[in-house]
């Protein structure tokens, strides 16, 4: 499973590498929706299946991880909550 999930992602890297920003940015409004509908459709036992499954394949990733690539993951973490946080508005800020 993992197999053919890594290279539907390369596949998926692929093209949108070949498309324009309009249209990757149409690709991504569609799985957007696509994975919302999803969500949507499950039941509250599968979406905790969901988050389950999805914590493990995390643990068992960064478990696999050497010691410069979690700094680097940690690093990449921290300028992405920076990120987030420079962008919120006074009125989103608690």
């Amino acid at each position: 499973m993992d197999r053919r999930r890594q290279k539907a992602r390369e596949s998926m890297a692929a093209k949108r590498a070949e498309a324009t920003p309009k249209e990757a940015k149409r690709q991504r409004t569609l799985a957007r929706e696509r994975s919302a509908a999803r969500r949507a459709a499950l039941t509250p036992e599968q979406a905790e299946r969901e988050r389950t499954l999805a914590r493990e394949r995390s643990a068992a990733r960064r478990a696999a991880l050497t010691p410069e690539q979690t700094e680097r993951e940690r690093s990449l973490d921290r300028q992405r909550k920076a990120s987030r946080r420079a962008a919120l508005t006074p009125d989103e800020i608690v």
